[in-house]
């Protein structure tokens, strides 16, 4: 039982960053604390759920890691998510449209062309040097 448990613990997922995004709607007045899954130069990303500029963000640093507070109207976080999902979407479409390289076939048909010219040239010569 107790072997059990521990592989439980060593199959959970876990994050690249203990990074917290905090979305905050000004209009609604209600926010979104989410674990950050990626973070580069451009945007702070909550995979299938958030992209946000991180020049956009208010960056302080908590026990854990960052924080990123994203203050924004409800349009904006309307529209982030939309970028998130259709980023996600296209990765998945990406990784199912996969198909393994087609191995080349044994021999197609201009190199059994020359083959078969070579063939005829060679009969030609033999029958031209016969016939000294």
């Amino acid at each position: 039982m107790r072997l059990m448990g521990r592989r439980k613990e060593e199959d959970e997922f876990s994050f690249e960053t203990s990074d917290l995004l905090i979305v905050f709607d000004d209009e609604k007045k209600t926010s979104d604390i989410m674990r950050v899954t990626g973070v580069n130069e451009e945007s702070v990303m909550v995979a299938g759920f958030y992209k946000v500029p991180v020049g956009d963000c208010v960056i302080t640093n908590g026990k854990e890691g960052r924080n990123y507070f994203y203050r924004a109207p409800s349009q904006s976080i309307r529209e982030t998510e939309r970028l998130a999902r259709l980023e996600e979407n296209m990765v998945l479409s990406q990784i199912t449209a996969y198909r393994p390289p087609v191995p080349p076939t044994t021999m197609d048909w201009t190199k059994g062309l020359l083959f078969g010219l070579v063939f005829i040239a060679f009969i030609v010569m033999g029958i031209s040097g016969c016939q000294k």
